[in-house]
């Protein structure tokens, strides 16, 4: 994962020690550091400054949909 991937409401692991965070947003400082104001799940918002040498350290997190619209419509 570089840098770049991190965007508002990105789910990521590696950042907040107990689990994951919500991007809210970010500001870049030059093309090789960034500040990175985040929510973990507890809802307070923080922030930390990251640089290239913390990229292997987080991955994005891919959450599923709770529901989907995909069943063929059919009665059962």
């Amino acid at each position: 994962m570089k840098l770049e991937d991190l965007k508002p409401d990105t789910t990521v692991r590696g950042i907040f020690p107990d689990g994951v965070v919500t991007v809210v947003n970010v500001q870049w400082h030059g093309s090789g550091a960034l500040t990175l104001i985040y929510r973990p799940t507890s809802g307070r918002v923080s922030e930390e400054i990251l640089y290239r040498h913390d990229e292997p350290r987080f991955e994005i997190v891919e959450h599923g949909r709770p529901w989907r619209f995909d069943g063929d419509g059919k009665p059962v």
